[in-house]
């Protein structure tokens, strides 16, 4: 998956379920380029980016 903040496609998902971030439907990922954290959700009937922490900042 592409990364919403830089592009880059080398992510890793993060296997989190103490706070509820992490399911089937909307792992939570990390770029490996800036360090964003975020998941994408479905609200309704569309999709959402949850950014979880922000990327790093150089």
């Amino acid at each position: 998956m592409k990364c919403p903040n830089c592009g880059d496609r080398k992510s890793v998902e993060i296997d989190i379920h103490s706070s509820g971030f992490s399911s089937e439907h909307s792992p939570v990922k990390e770029c490996g380029a800036c360090g964003l954290v975020w998941r994408v959700k479905m609200v309704g009937d569309k999709t959402e980016i949850d950014i979880i922490k922000a990327a790093d900042k150089k």
